[in-house]
């Protein structure tokens, strides 16, 4: 009687559990789309601006963009660490 008590809790558990994780999934949706929307809605204007460019031109000026930045994060990685 004790064991299926156990069990029945053990259970109990593991389903609240798995609830809790959809619940926190779901209540991250705003931060989520908030953190989502300035890549599309940049995505959608400069597409819309920008007529004769394609997907590829939008994917190498971000490719560029985000080389660069790398690159002065690792500059200043190394100036910094000579401290």
């Amino acid at each position: 009687m004790e064991e299926e008590r156990k069990k029945l809790e053990k259970l109990y558990q593991e389903l609240n559990e798995e609830d809790t994780f959809i619940k926190k999934w779901n209540q991250a949706l705003i931060p989520k789309a908030i953190l989502l929307f300035p890549p599309v809605a940049f995505v959608f204007t400069f597409l819309k601006i920008n007529t004769d460019k394609s997907i590829l031109d939008l994917l190498g000026f971000v490719a560029m963009s985000s080389l660069l930045v790398t690159g002065g994060l690792f500059l200043n990685y190394l100036l910094s660490k000579g401290k």
